[in-house]
């Protein structure tokens, strides 16, 4: 049985693959199993993936229909054998010693779930920043602190400025094979309900006893600067209206205590807030940024948020977005998207 089992999602990425693919051949921890899975690729990675299985016997390949990311993941999660599972996004690549710190972090605690801290690079592969993430080693045990680590993966409390402290990225942890078969965990569909990520982390830490965080970063993000502020979907609200919804059913369900509301409403706060400034640095028509954020502003599910919400005790940075789309008043949103530019 492999320690670890490394599912990689894969849909054209044909520039990026053979690096992603040598940074976890060159794992200082050696007994891996690398899943590749191709999610109906129409470049030449396929023909790469199956390159790789001839050169790495730890290398397997499933060829699928396109359905998604968290299908994809899904699909290796069912092939996997090793005692944890991770997962990496096939246009990043990780270091040499991500995947031997944390099986080692989880066998020296007894931990089912280790998460790390994410890197952001550029195209090509140059350092930009480090992502917000703990700045020691915490060790959680017993349903009280599993719960309070996931209402801040959710969101921050309400008057703190940065949105979370701990990353929701499944790609820099490393999850127990055993907790996710037993408990039959699986990602969402994005095209769903997005931050599957999110989601699947919930679920992980509902049906855990003990979870540890360690301060390294070894995953790199690859991120197009270019392209932030110019290519969006311009039809994602209704998918974090279902977000919303989902994450508040999912947890009633998961019987999760405290201010779970209060950090869900934070969350969808949020996403809409980048979502509008998205919008508003994008290349798209004024006239139909108008209309959108017009018809975000509009809709019905902000009548039980802005009822039930403590906005006097939001940080005053958000608190004046927050009144600005109360206000549905595009120019004030506009200055504050350009502010926050």
């Amino acid at each position: 049985m492999p320690k670890v089992s490394i599912i990689v999602p894969v849909y054209n990425v044909e520039q990026y693959i053979e690096q992603c693919i040598q940074s976890l051949r060159a794992q200082s921890l050696h007994d891996i199993e690398i899943i590749l899975v191709d999610d109906g690729s129409s470049d030449n990675s396929p023909m790469l993936c199956d390159k790789y299985t001839r050169i790495d016997k730890r290398i397997k390949v499933i060829h699928k229909q396109n359905s998604g990311l968290g299908l994809a993941c899904n699909s290796g999660i069912e092939v996997a054998s090793g005692e944890y599972i991770a997962f990496c996004d096939s246009d990043d690549y990780v270091d040499t010693i991500m995947y031997e710190t944390l099986y080692n972090t989880a066998l020296n605690n007894k931990c089912d779930v280790v998460y790390s801290g994410l890197k952001s690079v550029s195209i090509a592969g140059n350092f930009l920043c480090f992502l917000p993430h703990k700045k020691s080693f915490e060790l959680y045990i017993g349903k009280e602190n599993i719960e309070e680590l996931l209402r801040n993966m959710i969101a921050s409390p309400l008057q703190i400025k940065e949105e979370r402290t701990i990353q929701v990225s499944a790609k820099t942890v490393l999850y127990s094979r055993r907790l996710v078969e037993k408990n039959q965990l699986r990602f969402v569909s994005e095209r769903l309900i997005p931050s599957e990520d999110l989601m699947f982390n919930i679920n992980i830490l509902a049906h855990t006893q003990r979870a540890c965080i360690i301060p390294q970063a070894f995953y790199n993000y690859r991120i197009n600067q270019n392209s932030i502020s110019r290519k969006i979907k311009l039809n994602k609200f209704p998918l974090y209206k279902n977000l919303y919804q989902s994450m508040i059913e999912q947890c009633h369900q998961l019987n999760i205590t405290g201010d779970i509301d209060l950090r869900i409403k934070r969350l969808i706060i949020g996403y809409t807030r980048s979502y509008i400034c998205q919008i508003i640095l994008s290349n798209t028509t004024p006239n139909d940024k108008k209309k959108i954020i017009h018809k975000i502003c509009k809709d019905n599910i902000w009548q039980n948020i802005y009822a039930n919400y403590p906005i006097n005790k939001m940080h005053w940075t958000h608190r004046l977005f927050i009144t600005a789309m109360k206000m549905n008043s595009y120019i004030f949103l506009y200055i504050l998207a350009k502010m926050r530019q």
